[in-house]
């Protein structure tokens, strides 16, 4: 028996700083000796919560999977469209060795095995991690820690001096967007929460770790990460603080998007942070000149800083993302015995339920039912938005040798037009019965407002439903990928709908939050007060040991 061949999974595309090699290189080597599909592999995969769901890791099993000698140019379009779904299944020449610390119900699908192997996987029997090394032992025995014991929630009271005309007849969804961000950006709320942002972290942060100890602010849009860097600039020129902070963001931000005295200007991750001159700002952030990075999804996970001592989150988490944006918190550092987390935007029980599904054992409630791509497939049929024709076109196009881009964008531009057009004619639709209920409404005439009203709302129901099938195409595909993993579904035209979605989906246009309309709207009352805290993940009475508390 020959020995395995060890492929590990990177996430760089270059040579690792571990020497590790990364994973087109490794595809290349191993395409470049012998079959593939006649040796045999052990893939290492890292973070596995958020691995095998991608192309890269398709193009792997492929790979590993291959078989040289076979002739694809005989095959017929429907063959080779049934071979490239059966090798988006794991193939039985290659061994997954997963590691994660929050694993989700698609990771333990994917790579757990039957509580009792020799049944077969059902909800009595659903799938489970070969070994488990849990939170609560990690906290234990003192390689991570517990950051839920100083946490600490405040909730931002606020009083608008006018309210929205007619709000009821307001998109509730794209409205409490438009609310939120306007919120996140008006002056003295990030005034206000810079402050106590800036007084915890020089009366209680900065002076841990022999004045090393550094914090990171968690922002809800790339936009607000600049306006908090531009609140902690001001305070420390106005009161100079030594707290300098770093932000971290990607890509440009439009200046009128952040301020009004800002229209016209690009901003960047480079030019708002000029004293770092180019520096990768993972380490400018290690020296002490900076103590705090602003960070909007970039950093906010996947971050390894030891130092960092205190988090304040002001962006909306759940689940497994609230639990992976925390535990940042949790490595362990000479002198560090304790965390701190200011959180404006959560509740505290909810965080806390989070925590606790990863503190012992993470466990599935049910096995995914493979029918369910079909399912959603019938209702996005049924919008008839795109014909069978164009999809078997698309079909065939993908299977030759090589397939031209703008063929594809060709075949999808019919579906994609009927797709935009509905859309524009709902919208105009909408804008004109809101222009007669204005004009209804002005004149007295109550009974043509309320037409004008109903209109509106059947055909923002029919807008609704719309934005769904643009959901449902996101739905379908990233459950397709997921369980053509488990299954190999001998389904030619389903491998070839899936391409087809994947394109129609990115290619189809959504409401912006932006129409809403906000003008006039005022903050008179503003105050930030306390929500509650917690004092660690352990249920009610139980130690951080693990042992059982008694009153004496």
């Amino acid at each position: 028996m020959t020995p395995a061949r060890v492929v590990s999974r990177q996430r760089r595309l270059a040579r690792t700083p571990t020497g590790g090699i990364a994973l087109p290189y490794a595809m290349e080597a191993i395409l470049a000796e012998t079959t593939p599909k006649d040796r045999r592999f052990a893939v290492i995969v890292d973070e596995a919560h958020t691995s095998q769901t991608g192309s890269t890791a398709s193009k792997l099993r492929a790979v590993l999977a291959l078989d040289k000698e076979e002739d694809m140019a005989a095959m017929t379009f429907d063959a080779i469209l049934e071979r490239l779904q059966a090798v988006r299944k794991f193939p039985r020449n290659v061994s997954y060795f997963a590691f994660t610390a929050t694993p989700k119900h698609s990771t333990l699908t994917l790579f757990g095995r039957p509580r009792d192997p020799a049944q077969p996987v059902s909800k009595d029997n659903p799938p489970a991690p070969f070994h488990l090394y849990t939170m609560q032992q990690a906290i234990e025995e003192g390689f991570i820690l517990d950051v839920l014991q100083s946490y600490t929630a405040y909730k931002t009271a606020f009083k608008l001096g006018e309210q929205l005309e007619d709000d009821q007849r307001v998109d509730s969804k794209q409205a409490r967007r438009s609310l939120a961000k306007w919120l996140s950006l008006h002056p003295t709320n990030v005034a206000q929460k810079v402050e106590l942002m800036v007084d915890h972290f020089r009366g209680t942060v900065s002076r841990l770790l022999n004045g090393q100890a550094k914090a990171m602010v968690v922002t809800g849009s790339r936009a607000a990460a600049v306006k908090y860097k531009l609140g902690f600039d001001r305070l420390v020129a106005e009161h100079g603080c030594d707290s300098r902070a770093l932000v971290a963001f990607s890509g440009k931000v439009r200046g009128e998007d952040v301020d009004r005295s800002l229209s016209g200007e690009e901003l960047t991750e480079a030019g708002m942070n000029p004293d770092t001159k180019g520096k990768d700002l993972r380490v400018a952030f290690e020296s002490n000149a900076y103590r705090i990075m602003l960070v909007a999804n970039k950093f906010q996970t996947g971050f390894d800083q030891p130092k960092l001592v205190a988090r304040y989150l002001d962006k909306r988490v759940s689940g497994v993302e609230a639990v992976q944006t925390l535990s940042r918190l949790n490595r362990t550092c000479p002198g560090k015995d304790r965390t701190y987390v200011i959180d404006f935007a959560n509740e505290p029980d909810e965080v806390l339920s989070a925590s606790r599904v990863f503190y012992r054992e993470a466990r599935m409630e049910d096995v995914q039912d493979p029918n369910v791509v079909y399912d959603i497939r019938q209702q996005l049929d049924a919008a008839l938005i795109y014909t069978p024709e164009e999809v078997a076109r698309f079909g065939e196009e993908i299977t030759r040798k090589e397939p031209r881009q703008p063929r594809l964008f060709a075949i999808t531009d019919p579906a994609t037009e009927r797709f935009n057009g509905r859309l524009k004619n709902l919208n105009d639709g909408i804008e004109q019965c809101e222009a007669e209920f204005q004009k209804c409404h002005a004149a007295g005439d109550e009974a043509g407002a309320e037409q004008a009203d109903l209109k509106r709302s059947e055909l923002t129901k029919d807008r609704d439903a719309l934005m769904r099938f643009k959901e449902g195409l996101g739905k379908f595909v990233r459950m397709y990928e997921y369980i053509s993993r488990l299954i190999d579904l001998g389904d030619a035209e389903l491998e070839a709908f899936a391409s087809y979605a994947r394109l129609l989906r990115n290619r189809l246009k959504g409401i912006n939050p932006e129409e809403i309309d906000l003008q006039g709207l005022k903050l008179t009352h503003y105050a930030i007060k306390g929500k509650g805290e917690l004092g660690g993940v352990a249920e009610p009475g139980e130690a951080i040991d693990g042992s059982e508390q008694r009153p004496i």
